[in-house]
């Protein structure tokens, strides 16, 4: 098993290398995208420090609504593209993690123990969303600028 470990990696470290020193460069010539990237690394950070499981949710999802309001507000007003529309469903689903939250508190706590693995996988599933298309966004513009 170590052996093909170390296979995979032979394999895939020389890529990951240079995608990451493309988008470096493309981080590095976006000052918008730069800041952005560093708001949310420091947002992320903020959650890390978050006492317990629920508090670390919450934080998560304001993390989220703060990047949907940024994606809104880019947007022209009055056209509804694919950005604004996968935006305003983050900022729905972030509402409805935020709402499960606050009706388990209510509830016995086996029930929450039971209950909050589920929805602190909601929460992952929209944060790993929410980055993934921050980093689609970087290839695009990498494209658009005339990258490899």
């Amino acid at each position: 098993m170590a052996k093909k470990t170390g296979v995979a990696l032979a394999v895939a470290w020389p890529l990951a290398k240079k995608v990451a020193t493309q988008v470096s460069v493309i981080v590095a010539n976006n000052p918008d995208l730069q800041k952005r990237l560093e708001n949310l690394g420091k947002k992320f950070a903020d959650v890390q420090r978050a006492r317990t499981p629920e508090a670390k949710i919450s934080r998560a999802m304001e993390s989220v609504r703060e990047q949907a309001s940024i994606v809104l507000s880019s947007e022209s007003q009055g056209v509804e593209s694919v950005a604004s529309v996968q935006a305003a469903g983050w900022k729905q689903r972030a509402d409805q993690v935020d709402r499960a939250l606050q009706i388990l508190q209510h509830q016995p706590r086996k029930m929450q123990k039971s209950q909050l693995p589920r929805i602190a996988a909601m929460a992952d599933s929209l944060v790993a969303e929410v980055l993934t298309s921050l980093i689609d966004e970087v290839d695009s513009e990498q494209g658009q600028i005339g990258g490899t």
